[in-house]
């Protein structure tokens, strides 16, 4: 059973991400937005139905607690280059979450244990046309239903729009895309269904 978005919901992500996750190692994660990303994220869960979520880049976890906060009983493993202990330690303990440190270039089905399918990849990772690429080539290895996207419209990545609908229309469909340049320009999603 999914929690609703509520405006304490909203308070209670937001409390959480600034005292239970660590700091971002890149970029500036502002969750002061939640009131707009969460319903998209519940969304999302709503689509796609997913049992489990494997995510390509976790950087401080926000992500990551937002689709655990929503749907508590999803099975959900992250990878990063970079480890952030204090959110890894705080997902693991409050919702069983799994992290591991290694590069999605490394990351493969049935690798360090992992040998169930994903029914939801969501690939928010390196942003490079050649990583895009290879994390998409990579993530169909794991037979998810759905691909989710971060960034698809951003003008320093403008790319990956093109990647999904051009260089992958015989293995992705995009099903829906949510934009928020109100919050900054070019903060876009985009969910795919994987065509078999």
């Amino acid at each position: 059973m999914m929690n609703k978005i509520t405006p304490e919901f909203i308070k209670s992500y937001q409390h959480s991400v600034q005292h239970d996750l660590g700091e971002p190692h890149t970029g500036g994660t502002n969750w002061q937005h939640a009131e707009r990303i969460a319903p998209v994220f519940y969304e999302i869960l709503e689509i796609a139905q997913p049992y489990s979520i494997l995510e390509i880049g976790f950087n401080a976890g926000a992500s990551a607690l937002l689709f655990l906060m929503i749907e508590e009983e999803l099975y959900m493993h992250s990878i990063d280059i970079v480890e952030n202990d204090k959110s890894a330690r705080f997902l693991f303990y409050k919702y069983g979450h799994r992290f591991l440190k290694i590069d999605s270039i490394d990351f493969k089905p049935r690798h360090n244990g992992f040998n169930e399918p994903f029914d939801l990849i969501f690939i928010d990772g390196d942003h490079s046309e050649e990583a895009v690429i290879r994390d998409i080539k990579n993530s169909l290895k794991f037979d998810p239903l759905y691909i989710l996207f971060d960034d698809v419209r951003h003008p320093s990545h403008s790319y990956i729009e093109r990647i999904i609908t051009e260089d992958f229309k015989d293995k992705l469909e995009m099903v829906k895309l949510w934009e928020f340049n109100d919050i900054w320009e070019g903060y876009s999603m985009a969910l795919c269904k994987v065509k078999y």
